[in-house]
């Protein structure tokens, strides 16, 4: 008695748990519906999701190095030319932290 009241309950349950599977595929939509999977050529700010160029990803971070090398190399010749004057208006409103060693 005891072994048929424990197949009872085990088939109760997967009969809960493969009516739940089945309720979640039907109440997310038709089961026969597919979607379309076009492109949408009117919304070109949205980006396409795929797989990424590599090479286009690289040649744009060496044009931005490069660009970025450019600019450190004139910044660099600026203050070696000696072009760049500091002049300090305020000094007597800069103290000394003495907190500090």
């Amino acid at each position: 008695m005891r072994q048929h009241t424990y197949l009872n309950v085990i088939l109760t349950v997967n009969a809960c748990l493969l009516t739940g599977v089945l309720w979640t595929q039907i109440a997310s939509g038709p089961p026969l519906a597919q979607t379309a999977a076009a492109e949408q050529a009117a919304m070109p700010e949205i980006p396409r999701l795929g797989i990424p160029n590599a090479a286009e990803q690289r040649q744009k971070m060496i044009t931005a190095l490069t660009h970025l090398q450019r600019s450190v190399d004139a910044q660099q010749k600026l203050l070696q030319s000696g072009k760049v004057k500091v002049q300090v208006t305020n000094l007597d409103e800069l103290r000394l932290d003495e907190t500090q060693p």
